[in-house]
Protein backbone atom coordinates (compact mmCIF):
# COMPACT_ATOMS: atom_id res chain seq x y z
CA UNK A 1 0.00 0.00 0.00
CA UNK A 2 2.94 2.35 0.68
CA UNK A 3 4.16 2.19 -2.93
CA UNK A 4 0.61 2.79 -4.16
CA UNK A 5 0.35 5.94 -2.04
CA UNK A 6 3.69 7.17 -3.39
CA UNK A 7 2.54 6.69 -6.99
CA UNK A 8 -0.90 8.15 -6.44
CA UNK A 9 0.53 11.28 -4.77
CA UNK A 10 2.62 12.04 -7.87
CA UNK A 11 -0.08 11.13 -10.42
CA UNK A 12 -1.20 13.99 -12.68
CA UNK A 13 -2.74 12.40 -15.80
CA UNK A 14 -3.84 8.84 -16.51
CA UNK A 15 -4.79 7.85 -20.06
CA UNK A 16 -6.36 4.72 -21.50
CA UNK A 17 -7.75 3.60 -18.15
CA UNK A 18 -10.55 1.10 -17.73
CA UNK A 19 -13.63 2.21 -15.79
CA UNK A 20 -12.51 0.09 -12.83
CA UNK A 21 -9.05 1.72 -12.92
CA UNK A 22 -10.70 5.14 -12.93
CA UNK A 23 -12.95 4.28 -10.00
CA UNK A 24 -10.08 2.92 -7.89
CA UNK A 25 -7.89 5.94 -8.62
CA UNK A 26 -10.65 8.49 -8.00
CA UNK A 27 -11.46 6.95 -4.62
CA UNK A 28 -7.77 6.66 -3.71
CA UNK A 29 -6.96 10.24 -4.68
CA UNK A 30 -9.99 11.61 -2.83
CA UNK A 31 -9.04 9.55 0.24
CA UNK A 32 -5.73 11.42 0.47
CA UNK A 33 -7.40 14.79 -0.08
CA UNK A 34 -6.65 15.40 -3.76
CA UNK A 35 -9.03 17.10 -6.20
CA UNK A 36 -9.97 14.83 -9.08
CA UNK A 37 -11.33 15.46 -12.57
CA UNK A 38 -12.46 12.57 -14.78
CA UNK A 39 -13.42 12.39 -18.44
CA UNK A 40 -15.84 9.69 -19.55
CA UNK A 41 -18.49 8.93 -22.11
CA UNK A 42 -19.90 5.48 -21.44
CA UNK A 43 -22.37 4.02 -19.00
CA UNK A 44 -19.49 2.31 -17.19
CA UNK A 45 -17.92 5.73 -16.46
CA UNK A 46 -20.95 7.06 -14.57
CA UNK A 47 -19.66 5.97 -11.15
CA UNK A 48 -16.36 7.80 -11.42
CA UNK A 49 -18.00 10.85 -13.02
CA UNK A 50 -20.22 11.14 -9.95
CA UNK A 51 -17.44 10.36 -7.45
CA UNK A 52 -14.93 12.83 -8.92
CA UNK A 53 -14.84 16.50 -8.01
CA UNK A 54 -15.33 17.47 -11.66
CA UNK A 55 -16.84 15.05 -14.15
CA UNK A 56 -16.36 15.85 -17.84
CA UNK A 57 -18.54 13.97 -20.35
CA UNK A 58 -18.00 13.92 -24.08
CA UNK A 59 -20.90 15.27 -26.14
CA UNK A 60 -21.14 12.03 -28.12
CA UNK A 61 -21.36 9.99 -24.92
CA UNK A 62 -24.42 8.25 -23.53
CA UNK A 63 -27.10 10.28 -21.79
CA UNK A 64 -26.35 8.66 -18.40
CA UNK A 65 -22.74 9.91 -18.55
CA UNK A 66 -23.91 13.39 -19.57
CA UNK A 67 -26.39 13.49 -16.68
CA UNK A 68 -23.70 12.38 -14.20
CA UNK A 69 -21.11 14.90 -15.40
CA UNK A 70 -20.54 18.44 -14.21
CA UNK A 71 -19.43 19.62 -17.67
CA UNK A 72 -20.27 18.33 -21.14
CA UNK A 73 -17.70 18.86 -23.89
CA UNK A 74 -19.83 19.43 -26.97
CA UNK A 75 -17.10 19.23 -29.58
CA UNK A 76 -15.65 15.88 -28.34
CA UNK A 77 -12.09 17.20 -28.30
CA UNK A 78 -10.03 16.59 -25.18
CA UNK A 79 -8.30 19.91 -25.83
CA UNK A 80 -11.61 21.55 -24.94
CA UNK A 81 -10.84 20.64 -21.29
CA UNK A 82 -8.02 23.16 -21.34
CA UNK A 83 -10.30 25.89 -22.68
CA UNK A 84 -13.01 25.02 -20.16
CA UNK A 85 -10.52 25.28 -17.28
CA UNK A 86 -9.13 28.55 -18.63
CA UNK A 87 -12.58 30.13 -18.97
CA UNK A 88 -13.68 28.82 -15.56
CA UNK A 89 -10.62 30.32 -13.89
CA UNK A 90 -11.17 33.63 -15.69
CA UNK A 91 -14.79 33.78 -14.56
CA UNK A 92 -13.81 32.88 -10.98
CA UNK A 93 -11.08 35.55 -10.87
CA UNK A 94 -13.39 38.21 -12.35
CA UNK A 95 -16.09 37.47 -9.78
CA UNK A 96 -13.52 37.51 -6.96
CA UNK A 97 -12.20 40.88 -8.13
CA UNK A 98 -15.71 42.29 -8.34
CA UNK A 99 -16.61 41.19 -4.84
Amino acid sequence: MGAFKDVIRELRVLARATPLDKEILVRGLKAIGRSVGVTGEGIEDVGCLITSDVGLAMGSGCSAAKNAADLILTNNAFEANINAIMWGRNIYHNIARFL
